[in-house]
Formats: structure tokens, C-alpha cells, sequence
């Protein structure tokens, strides 16, 4: 417990001050008398001009002295997480104040989207249904795609409990993007026999709680993070993929490697969900490890990659991504109305090597 300054005593005594026997006192009793008793002579330090010497020597015990009073409300410390926002490239925000406007910009958007890798753009128009993203993607030369045999080119990542109908099952299937738990780092239709190159998201309703944070994590940040013998086998490994029930379309596995090289570029190119791998990933040992190393770096905590800002990621704006480029998470939901729409694409020429697609403007 701080006590005063024996100099600081004597200097107070000579002024005049006297000091009483401290009462027995217990528990917070204890506490409430000893906190008034020095909240008593630190009234009388302000109404008595002391040495300034004595009273920066004595500083550190006045300011313990306050904060040790009960009752005393003191500004809270919050513990803010440290974050990493996504800084967007120059050139890949924009806004489309008209419906007309923004199918004029199809060019700026597409030549963001092939070599930024995103676009942003805010919608200065009501889009309830999300129309202008699809006419959009056929604007830009592009082909969408359907997400199942009996879904459509649009899917709603929303709270719904419900689920959809499996083409492969007849049944109620449920979807990860229907639940409101995390949904770990992935790209977008990693289990179709050709992934979808890109994807939009139409926000029409942000979590407004704090929860659905959208995430992403650069190909290259992944792969230098990872050893040089895992790149290699992800690189040359081709992986059995058990195609969800919910995205059915004819065939309940595919086969692809997690890892490639765009010929064109030399840029990396991801496809990745953990829970469509086989248990065992492959029969390779050498295959196995690097997969487990791959899932041990994405389950680190450390492993935050980087958060898209709130002002970016809002209401009524429409988000384009280049899939293979990131992978993608979202925290868990706390808002259930929120409603994000999603639409997966390919370039005019896309083919079955992922690293020969590209996108065409008309």
C-alpha cells in the first residue's frame, strides 16, 4: 500500500495538519476509511502550496490515491481488437448514380476486376432485386452461372433456416451461407468440375449488430506463408471434391488441384473449402501434409487476413471479386435480416484450365 513521503509528513505538520490514529476498520469498511482519509489530505495538499520538489516526488501517489477511491467512476479501457482493413487498389471504387450510367462503366469495372482483382461500386439507385448486378455481368461479356440444377443465377446468403431443395436428394438440404455461424476461408464453387472465375454480392442489408464480417486473404499472402514443399505438392496434387447437396448439378464429386499458376500472369490461383476434401485428403502422405499445414495456418488465429471496411461493405453496393485470387470468410451473424445476393461468373473464354480464363468486355 503507497504511504506519504516521510518529508512530505513533516511538511505538512509544520503547516498545521494533524494526523489521528487510523480506526479498526474491516473488509470494505477498511477501504472506504482509508480511501477517505487520503482523499482528506489530498483536499488539504490543494488548499496548502507545498515545495514543488515534494510534490512531484510525491506525484505518483497522488494519482494512485484517486484511482483507489471507491465509487469513482474512471473512463473505461476498451479493448479494441487489432485490425487489418483492406486497403482497395486505386481504381476499383467507383459510383453508379444511374441504372444506365453504371452498364455505361462495364469497362472501367471489367479492367478493375482483371487487374486489381475487385471493384466496388455504390449504387446511387434502388436495386430490391438485384438486377443491375446481373445485367452487369452480361454487359461485361460474361457468363453467369447457375448455382444448382434447380437454382438460378442469383442465391441469397441469408439467415435461412428453411434451406433449399437438393436436386441430388429430393430433400431439404442447408446450405453453410444460409446459416448464421463463421463460415471459414474458402473461394467461391471450389467443388465444381471448373470454378467460377468471379463473384459478385449485392449488399441489400449489412449486419447492423457487428457480426458478418466479410474477409479476405490474398493468394500470395497464403502462399508465402506456406513451405516450399507444401506449394509444390499443392501445385501438382489433384484433390477428390465432394460437391455440396444444396449445389448439385449431376455429378457428387470432382477432381482439381488446390493450387495453380496463371500462365499469363505468373499470379497464384485458389480453390479451397476444408469440409468438401476426403478424410484422408489423398492417398499421397506427402499430399496429406501439405494439406494439413494448409489448414493449421488458416485455423491460427493470426490468421485474420484482412477486413473489408464498413464504409465499403454497406448497403447497396455491389462487390466484384476475382475467386481465385482470395479466399473469403465471414464471421459469425448477428443480425439475421442480413441479405446479401451472389452471383458466380466465368470470362467469355473460360475453359478448363482455370488459368486461361479471362474476362472480355463486349
Amino acid at each position: 500500500m503507497a504511504t506519504l513521503a516521510k518529508s512530505t509528513i513533516q511538511t505538512l505538520k509544520t503547516q498545521g495538519f494533524k494526523f489521528a490514529a487510523r480506526p479498526v476498520v474491516r473488509g470494505a469498511s477498511r477501504a472506504l476509511a482509508t480511501s477517505i482519509s487520503r482523499a482528506t489530505v489530498a483536499t488539504n495538499l490543494a488548499e496548502k502550496a507545498l515545495d514543488p520538489k515534494t510534490l512531484a516526488s510525491d506525484y505518483e501517489f497522488l494519482r494512485n490515491l484517486v484511482k483507489s477511491i471507491p465509487l469513482v467512476l474512471h473512463k473505461p479501457v476498451v479493448n479494441v481488437e487489432d485490425e487489418r482493413y483492406f486497403q482497395l487498389p486505386l481504381g476499383t471504387l467507383f459510383a453508379a448514380p444511374t441504372r444506365e450510367l453504371g452498364l455505361q462503366m462495364k469497362e472501367t469495372f471489367a479492367f478493375a476486376l482483371q487487374e486489381k482483382g475487385v471493384a466496388i461500386i455504390e449504387l446511387g439507385f434502388d436495386d430490391p432485386k438485384s438486377n443491375f448486378m446481373l445485367e452487369l455481368v452480361e454487359a461485361m461479356g460474361c457468363v453467369p452461372d447457375t448455382h444448382s440444377s434447380n437454382q438460378g443465377a442469383l442465391w441469397e446468403v441469408t439467415y435461412k433456416p428453411s434451406g433449399v431443395i437438393s436436386a441430388k436428394t429430393g430433400a431439404t438440404a442447408h446450405s453453410r451461407s444460409h446459416g448464421d455461424g463463421e463460415f471459414a476461408w474458402h473461394t467461391d464453387g471450389s467443388f465444381e468440375a471448373c470454378p467460377q472465375r468471379f463473384f459478385g454480392l449485392h449488399i441489400v442489408h449489412p449486419d447492423h449488430l457487428g457480426g458478418g464480417i466479410f474477409r479476405v486473404l490474398p493468394a500470395e499472402d497464403l502462399v508465402a506463408a506456406l513451405s516450399p514443399q507444401s506449394v509444390k505438392m499443392l501445385l501438382q496434387t489433384e484433390f477428390d471434391l465432394q460437391v455440396p447437396e444444396e449445389f448439385y448439378k449431376g455429378k457428387a464429386t470432382n477432381r482439381g488441384r488446390l493450387l495453380e499458376i496463371d500462365p499469363t500472369t505468373g499470379r497464384y490461383l485458389l480453390r479451397f473449402r476444408r469440409d468438401i476434401l476426403a478424410d484422408p485428403p489423398s492417398p499421397d502422405p506427402a499430399a496429406n501434409a501439405a494439406i494439413e499445414e494448409l489448414n493449421s495456418l488458416l485455423e491460427n488465429p493470426e490468421t485474420k487476413g484482412w477486413r473489408f471496411p464498413d464504409d465499403v461493405f454497406k448497403e447497396n453496393v455491389v462487390v466484384l471479386m476475382d475467386n481465385a485470387r482470395f479466399l473469403h470468410m465471414r464471421t459469425q451473424i448477428r443480425d439475421r435480416r442480413r441479405l446479401l445476393r451472389r452471383v458466380r461468373f466465368h470470362g467469355l473464354s473460360a475453359a478448363n484450365q482455370r488459368g486461361e480464363i479471362n474476362l472480355q468486355v463486349k
